[in-house]
């Protein structure tokens, strides 16, 4: 259990490993009831593995009976974050609550229906996103199998511009009614959430993406769909494999963990941060073209990135160093991808330990292990592979007086 300094706003964060849900309930609803101690609590988020599934109404039962939070949201999920550890096997539930004062809370249910119209519609997207235009940061969790969660991004993209959404999607199962969401009375196995808040907060969010840039940048001359025809006037997989053999012996061998592409994510795209990263899918040498992960038309920039543990290290520490030059921060949210963890870095806590680091340790902190995380790259807020996205939260501070 981890508590925030005392402030107007307080966060707290629990977490427990046994199997027994309402036991688990119990000993997490008693570590934050001590943390925050009296008052009212106006948000818990709730990550539970896949064997609280079956009981997740059980489960929001026992927080709003317990906690009696102004807003409960929870998710399912492969693994889950507390504030010290990065859980990714066996039974484990974790937690964090907030009291926010001057905080305005609003919660969303997200279904399908409605979604294609909003892209294009404001009046539409206002019926089906009431509250969320103008929030300092909207929380987004969903069910993989059942919600078009890039249909809600771009009409999120359209009508409330600038707005940051973080979160992920539920990956508890692999199949589609094997996850649970809830939100306050709703308990579904399909669908998603959303919370925006607004008002007396500040959040920084960052995404780290853990790739590194290779090679010189390219242009696509021909392109449709998901498949590049052409990058600076040659035939695509030609062009590509010139680049790899006059890459540096260190750089080819990092290829063995992957290749991947960068898309432009803002004009005069350069750095670290400049590129979304998606799958390179594969190459047609007899055609000469290269099938990648997204749509691409003619005119974008690309570039070829590689992964490994020590660059995705390497880049959440470099984007998260802006941190210590900060308030103390009252709390943070994790999404990372089930492809990192264990599986990339050989070593656990490989994403928590770093960011609790960069925030000078013992701040709560909850998340989970996603099958897609949820944030903004450029001025898009976007579904991602392989990432970590993360949310600090700090209270705003007052304006100085003159």
């Amino acid at each position: 259990m981890t508590r925030a300094a005392d402030a107007t706003m307080r966060w707290a964060s629990a977490a427990s490993t046994l199997p027994d849900t309402a036991a688990a309930a119990d000993e997490v609803c008693a570590a934050l009831a001590a943390a925050l101690g009296d008052g009212p609590v106006d948000l818990a988020l709730a990550f539970f593995t896949a064997s609280h599934v079956p009981r997740a109404e059980a489960l929001a039962a026992a927080f709003k009976s317990r906690m009696r939070p102004g807003t409960l949201a929870g998710a399912s999920a492969h693994g889950v974050v507390s504030a010290e550890h990065e859980i990714e096997s066996g039974p484990a539930l974790s937690v964090i609550a907030a009291r926010l004062p001057g905080v305005a809370v609003r919660p969303l249910v997200l279904v399908n229906e409605g979604w294609g119209e909003a892209v294009a519609d404001p009046l539409a997207f206002a019926r089906c996103a009431p509250g969320m235009a103008g929030a300092e940061l909207v929380l987004m969790l969903g069910e993989p199998f059942s919600l078009d969660v890039e249909s809600v991004l771009r009409a999120f993209d359209r009508h409330a511009p600038g707005g940051r959404v973080v979160g992920g999607m539920a990956s508890a199962a692999p199949r589609p009614k094997g996850n649970a969401l809830f939100l306050n009375d709703w308990v579904a196995g399909e669908g998603g959430i959303a919370i925006a808040l607004a008002g007396a907060l500040r959040v920084d969010v960052v995404v780290s993406q853990g790739c590194r840039a290779i090679g010189p940048t390219l242009a696509v001359t021909a392109g449709e769909g998901n498949v590049v025809a052409g990058l600076d006037g040659r035939p695509a997989v030609e062009r590509l494999e010139q680049v790899l053999r006059e890459l540096p012996e260190e750089e080819r061998e990092r290829l063995k963990h992957g290749l991947y592409v960068g898309k432009a994510a803002r004009r005069g795209a350069e750095g670290r941060g400049d590129w979304l990263i998606r799958n390179l899918l594969g190459a047609d040498r007899d055609r000469g073209v290269l099938a990648v992960g997204d749509h691409v038309q003619a005119g974008e920039k690309l570039r070829l990135h590689v992964r490994d543990a020590a660059t995705a290290r390497e880049d959440l520490e470099l984007l998260l160093s802006p941190q210590a030059f900060d308030t103390r921060a009252e709390a943070a949210l994790l999404f990372c991808c089930n492809g990192r963890g264990q599986g990339l870095y050989g070593a656990p806590d490989g994403d928590i330990a770093p960011l609790q680091v960069a925030l000078g340790g013992h701040v709560p902190a909850a998340g989970m292990f996603c099958a897609g995380e949820i944030g903004p790259v450029g001025e898009r807020n976007l579904l991602h592979g392989h990432t970590a996205s993360i949310a600090v939260v700090r209270g705003k501070e007052a304006p100085r007086a003159e």
